[in-house]
Formats: C-alpha cells, sequence, structure tokens
C-alpha cells in the first residue's frame, strides 16, 4: 500500500494536511445536526462525515483538499513516477541516503 505525507508536514487549521489526516481528524455529523449547524460547519476548516442512523453516507472536505487528493491521483496514474518513488525508498531504506548523482541528474 502507499501511503503519501504530500505536503511536506504543511498544516492546515492545526491538522496535518495529508489526505489521511484528514479522514483521521474529520469528526463525524448527523443529518439533523448539520441542517442545524451548516454556517459553522461550512466556514469550517474541518473535515465532516454525515451519518444517517449512525452510519457515514457523505463526506465534506475543504475545497483545497479536494484539489489536493485530485492531484495525488493524477501523480498516480504515472507510472515512471511511481517507479522513482519506489526506487527511492528501497535506496533510503537500504543505506538511508540516495546518490548525489541522481539528484544531480535531475537537476
Amino acid at each position: 500500500m502507499l501511503s503519501f505525507v504530500y505536503s511536506n508536514d504543511k498544516h492546515y487549521g492545526g491538522i496535518e494536511m495529508t489526505a489521511i489526516g484528514f479522514v483521521r481528524e474529520g469528526k463525524y455529523v448527523g443529518a439533523r445536526e448539520l441542517r442545524t449547524n451548516l454556517a459553522k460547519v461550512l466556514k469550517s476548516r474541518q473535515s465532516y462525515f454525515v451519518t444517517d442512523h449512525g452510519k457515514p453516507v457523505k463526506a465534506m472536505i475543504p475545497y483545497e483538499v479536494l484539489l489536493e487528493l485530485l492531484e495525488i491521483v493524477e501523480e498516480l496514474k504515472d507510472k515512471a513516477l511511481i517507479q522513482e518513488v519506489a526506487q527511492g525508498r528501497k535506496e533510503y531504506e537500504k543505506s538511508g541516503w540516495v546518490p548525489v548523482s541522481r539528484l544531480k541528474n535531475k537537476l
């Protein structure tokens, strides 16, 4: 399974800005409670999961997070990029560093 800390440790409203961070930090809210507090929810930088009888049925995430997720999906389609990431991870696991010559060629 691939995991990304995509945004270089940016924080968004005190929450680590990663796709999984927004899911983990999301709040669950019932449909009735959402109706009552819609203005507050819409102004929030928090992710919300709307429930119907206790079961999640919808996700509400900040627009910036949606854009970031779509960018990640596009990058996942790039097989060469995925191979480079896998190679970099193997090199790092093996020796904890990436050869400068490889980085220099990228510049």
